[in-house]
C-alpha cells in the first residue's frame, strides 16, 4: 500500500472526529430544496486524489477532500449523503438529468460552465505542468510544449487551455502540442510514469498527493499564472446556491473546512468559501 493511501486513512479518521463537533443547521437557517428529501446526492469522479478517489480497489464509497466536504454539508443540514460515481465527462450531464443534487469533484469554476449551472467556490488551486523527475523537459512558457505529447483528462478545462496554446503555436508556424485525452486522471498519471507522454497538466492539489504516492518520481516544471477555484455545482433552483454558500461559510466559521483542508495536507489559505 502506498504511503499516500495510508495518509488518507489518517485524514478520514481525523475528519470523523472534527465532524462530530459540527452543529446541524438551526431550524431557521436556509436549507437547499433537495434537503427536503432527507438526502444529499453528489456526483463525483473518483480518480482525482486527494479530492476524490478510491482508497482500495473494490471500495463502494470514495474517499477524499470533496467526499469529506459533502458529508460535512449533509451533517450541517441534518440529512444523509450519497455518492454517484461517474467519469468526469458525465458529471454535469448527471446533474442536469437529476441523477444528483450537486457535483463536488475538483471541478473548476469557469465562465462556460456557469452559463448553465450555479457554482459556489470553496478552494483555490493552481494549474501546473508536470513530468518525470528524471526528465530534462524545461518549460518557462507553455509554448515550450510545442511538439510534445501531453496527457490530460477528457472533459476538463485543461484541454481548452492546451487548445488555446495550440492556436498560438499554429499561428506562429510552430509544431502543435499532441494533446492525448484519457477518461480518468489515474490514466493520465500512468502515461507520464511509463513515458508515453512527455508531460501532463493537472492541479497543484493533485501533485501534492502524487508526490506522496510516487515519492521522487514526478516534478512540476511550470505553473500557469493566476489561480483557479474548485466549486460546488448546482442546478439553478430558487435559493439553493445561497443555501450552499451559507453552509460553506458556516463550515469555515466553525473550523470544519479548515480541519478537512489540513487533514488532506492542503493549505487553509487556499479556502475561498465565505470570502
Amino acid at each position: 500500500m502506498a504511503s499516500g493511501i495510508r495518509i488518507s486513512s489518517i485524514a478520514l479518521a481525523a475528519f470523523a472526529a472534527a465532524a462530530a463537533a459540527v452543529t446541524p443547521a438551526a431550524a431557521g437557517d436556509a436549507k437547499p430544496s433537495f434537503a427536503d428529501k432527507g438526502e444529499f446526492v453528489v456526483c463525483t469522479d473518483a480518480t482525482f486524489p486527494p479530492m476524490e478517489f478510491f482508497e482500495v480497489a473494490g471500495d463502494e464509497k470514495p474517499a477524499g477532500y470533496d467526499i469529506d466536504l459533502a458529508e460535512a454539508l449533509s451533517l450541517h443540514w441534518g440529512i444523509k449523503s450519497r455518492f454517484v460515481v461517474s467519469d468526469f465527462t458525465g458529471l454535469l450531464p448527471g446533474l442536469e438529468s437529476q441523477r444528483c443534487d450537486a457535483v463536488i469533484s475538483g471541478i473548476l469554476v469557469t465562465p462556460e460552465r456557469t452559463k448553465t449551472y450555479d457554482a459556489t467556490p470553496y478552494l483555490s488551486t493552481s494549474l501546473v505542468v508536470f513530468t518525470l523527475a528524471k526528465s530534462d523537459l524545461a518549460v518557462s512558457d507553455p509554448a515550450d510544449l510545442s511538439g510534445k505529447v501531453v496527457a490530460v483528462q477528457a472533459g476538463t478545462h485543461y484541454v481548452e487551455e492546451l487548445e488555446k496554446i495550440n492556436e498560438k503555436l499554429k499561428s506562429e508556424g510552430k509544431a502543435e502540442i499532441s494533446i492525448q485525452t484519457y477518461p480518468k486522471q489515474t490514466d493520465v498519471i500512468q502515461q507520464v510514469l511509463v513515458g508515453r507522454a512527455a508531460a501532463a497538466v493537472s492541479q497543484d492539489t493533485e501533485l501534492a498527493y502524487r508526490d506522496l504516492q510516487y515519492p521522487g518520481q514526478l516534478k512540476t516544471v511550470y505553473a500557469f499564472p493566476g489561480q483557479d477555484t474548485f466549486g460546488v455545482y448546482l442546478r439553478r433552483n430558487g435559493d439553493d446556491k445561497t443555501a450552499v454558500a451559507d453552509a460553506l461559510s458556516a463550515l469555515v466559521q466553525d473550523g470544519t473546512l479548515k480541519s478537512i483542508t489540513e487533514n488532506w495536507r492542503l493549505s487553509p489559505e487556499a479556502i475561498t468559501a465565505g470570502k
